[in-house]
C-alpha cells in the first residue's frame, strides 16, 4: 500500500470509527452546545488521547489482557457509572442549575474525553479486534491518517453544533436533552451488561 493510500485509507477508518453516535460525540455536542467548539473539541482530544493508549497497548500486545471478563465487568461498571453521572450532569445543566459544570470532571473537559476514552469497553474490544487488524494492516503514516480523521471529525463536529446552536434556537434544548439521554442509555447498557449473567438472565 502506497503512503498516499495508507494516510487515506486511515483517515476513512478513523471517520468510521469518530463519526457513529456514541457517548463521546454526546458529550462534545452538549460542551459545543453549552459552552463553545474548544470545549468540545477538547473532550474530542481526551478521547482520542485514550485510543492512542490503547493503540499502543494493542502494538505491545497488552491491550487484550482487559478483554478478560474480570477486567471487562470492572471496566463497564466504571464506565457506567462514569456514563450516568455525565448525563445526570448533562441533563441538570439543561435546567439552568449550572451552565458551567454539568458534565465535566474536575472542571477539564479534556479529562472528561479522557476518562470516557479510558473506561469504555466497546472501545477496548474495538482495539483489540479492528484495531489489531487495522495496525497490522497499515504504516504509520496509516496511523497518522487515522488520527487525523478523528481530529477532523471531532473540529467539525464541534463547530458545526455550537454553531447551529446559537443561530437556531431548537438546536440547543436538543442538543442537550439527547445528549444527556444518549449518556444515560449507555450508562445503563453498561451495567445492564454486567448485571445480567450475575442474575441469570
Amino acid at each position: 500500500m502506497s503512503d498516499l493510500s495508507s494516510i487515506i485509507a486511515g483517515i476513512a477508518l478513523g471517520l468510521s470509527l469518530g463519526v457513529p453516535p456514541g457517548p463521546v460525540n454526546a458529550a462534545i455536542a452538549a460542551a459545543a452546545a453549552r459552552r463553545s467548539y474548544v470545549d468540545g473539541i477538547k473532550i474530542g482530544l481526551g478521547a482520542m488521547t485514550a485510543d492512542a493508549t490503547y493503540l499502543i497497548l494493542t502494538v505491545i500486545g497488552v491491550a487484550v489482557l482487559l478483554t478478560g471478563s474480570l477486567a471487562r465487568d470492572l471496566i463497564s461498571i466504571i464506565g457506567g457509572i462514569i456514563l450516568i453521572y455525565y448525563a445526570y450532569a448533562t441533563l441538570k445543566s439543561y435546567r439552568g442549575v449550572s451552565e458551567t459544570s454539568g458534565g465535566e470532571m474536575a472542571g477539564s473537559s479534556y479529562l472528561t474525553g479522557l476518562v470516557m476514552g479510558l473506561t469504555n469497553p466497546l472501545g477496548i474490544l474495538w482495539w483489540v479486534t479492528a484495531g489489531a487488524a487495522f495496525v497490522a494492516m497499515f504504516n504509520v503514516l496509516g496511523v497518522a491518517g487515522f488520527m487525523l480523521g478523528l481530529l477532523a471529525w471531532i473540529s467539525s463536529f464541534s463547530v458545526f453544533v455550537h454553531f447551529a446552536g446559537k443561530k437556531v434556537d431548537i438546536v440547543y434544548p436538543i442538543v442537550i436533552v439527547g445528549s444527556g439521554l444518549m449518556m444515560l442509555f449507555f450508562g445503563l447498557l453498561l451495567l445492564y451488561g454486567v448485571i445480567r449473567p450475575a442474575l441469570g438472565f
